[in-house]
């Protein structure tokens, strides 16, 4: 396993242990930025993928469906947490980010090639 992917998978099982034991507050916010940058450095190749798909083929649609999912999930939960929303719903927003990050460790963060996503996301 490569630094990067250890990388991913501590913040994907850090995301997810937080349900389980919610962290300080400033805690969740920094996962939480950490989590949004480490997917805005991925969502490019995902898209680079895609491009380089026939249009409309299983592999695009598999890339584009990965997109989709992790342009809403930023758009829903993208806006750091504020002190307001409480502990369950900072936690809930940063596993939201964490699910499609996980869907976007099969890009990598520079262009040294690009991996089919798997069928089921």
């Amino acid at each position: 396993m490569t630094a990067d992917e250890t990388r991913l998978k501590d913040l994907v099982e850090l995301a997810f242990g937080a349900l389980a034991d919610p962290p300080a507050p400033e805690n969740t916010a920094v996962l939480h930025r950490r989590i949004v940058a480490e997917i805005l450095r991925r969502l490019p190749q995902a898209e680079e993928a895609a491009a380089a798909e026939r249009v409309r083929s299983d592999a695009w649609y598999r890339h584009q469906r990965v997109i989709d999912r992790t342009r809403d999930t930023l758009a829903m939960e993208g806006e750091e947490p504020n002190p307001g929303d409480g502990p369950t719903g900072a936690v809930l927003r940063v596993v939201m980010l964490a699910r499609r990050l996980r869907a976007l460790s099969v890009y990598p963060a520079s262009a040294e090639g690009h991996a089919c996503p798997p069928r089921r996301q």
